[in-house]
């Protein structure tokens, strides 16, 4: 069976992903659905992603991308020089999730099977971008949309992708 490689993100209408290294939004609803969805999967990500205050670790593996000599790595961490060299430290995993940043969005999403993106019904500033999507290659599988209320003060939607064959 081919590995699935899942992109996973949460960015709003103007693709903003991050300000500062961090989500400009808070939706515990998306978190859970984050945990859920991403549960005994690896995860690879970027060393800013893995440097953030509120970073995101699989409690599996997760493959930190850096050329950083120095990268202090947590016990189920593992650190790879490329995307390339990530994909094959995770060779025998049926499915990976790519958590980002920016940066390895870009030089994945071409490899991508399925995505998971939340869409915050929002336009934020930002510093991080996720790519531009040529959607004419995906279809929408499934869509959970969530109103404002009092834990979420933006609308969102969690959509699951799959790439069209």
């Amino acid at each position: 069976m081919k590995k699935q490689i899942a992109l996973i993100a949460a960015m709003s209408e103007n693709r903003v992903i991050g300000l500062h290294n961090r989500l400009p939004w808070h939706l515990p609803a998306d978190w859970e659905h984050f945990r859920r969805t991403t549960s005994g999967a690896p995860f690879i990500m970027g060393r800013k992603s893995y440097e953030t205050a509120d970073a995101l670790l699989s409690d599996y593996k997760n493959v930190i991308i850096s050329n950083s000599e120095n990268l202090a790595l947590c016990s189920h961490c593992k650190q790879a020089h490329s995307v390339a060299e990530a994909l094959q430290l995770l060779a025998d995993e049926p499915l990976v999730f790519i958590l980002g940043g920016a940066q390895v969005f870009e030089q994945t999403i071409h490899l991508a099977d399925l995505m998971y993106l939340t869409i915050v019904h929002h336009q934020f500033d930002g510093d991080a971008f996720f790519p531009e999507v040529n959607w004419a290659e995906w279809e929408l599988l499934k869509q959970d949309n969530h109103p404002t209320d009092e834990r979420h003060a933006y609308a969102f939607s969690i959509n699951v992708y799959k790439r069209i064959a």
